[in-house]
């Protein structure tokens, strides 16, 4: 009879665990990955372009877009703060999130994304130069930060 009831109870402790709704506590971590998701989809999405992979280009773009509108929507109704996802959230995001709109702040966070991105794709050394290079170059970042994965 006893164990009947110890193991009703620790069935019900278990169910109630595993299907609860996540705490606040973790909603700081859940916006700081959607501050990378954009971030590293956005920077994805301009190594895809150069290296000539516009399906790619596109699906990177949208995914980084979502994730951004989202990401600055919590931040705006004060859903999270940037003090609670300073540690996970780019710090270029942090600081570009401000202005008159949503899309304004992504046009901000976006063009530094592309920037990031495209360091090594210009070098000013003259091996850079070609275009040739510069696509071979996009092509094997866009591999080696796994771009493919981000969205899916």
């Amino acid at each position: 009879m006893i164990r009947t009831a110890t193991f009703k109870f620790l069935a019900a402790a278990f169910a109630t665990l595993a299907f609860a709704q996540p705490s606040a506590a973790s909603d700081p971590n859940r916006y700081g990955l959607m501050a990378q998701s954009a971030w590293s989809a956005f920077q994805c999405s301009v190594l895809a372009e150069k290296a000539q992979h516009m399906s790619e280009q596109k699906r990177l773009f949208d995914f980084g877009y979502a994730q951004g509108r989202k990401f600055i929507a919590a931040l705006q109704s004060g859903t999270t703060k940037p003090e609670d996802v300073a540690d996970a959230a780019p710090f270029s995001m942090l600081i570009l999130v401000q202005g008159p709109s949503a899309d304004f702040a992504l046009g901000r966070i976006f063009e530094a994304a592309l920037r990031a991105a495209l360091e090594d794709v210009f070098a000013s050394a003259e091996a850079y130069d070609s275009t040739a290079m510069q696509e071979s170059i996009a092509t094997r970042e866009f591999m080696k930060r796994n771009c493919r994965l981000i969205g899916r």
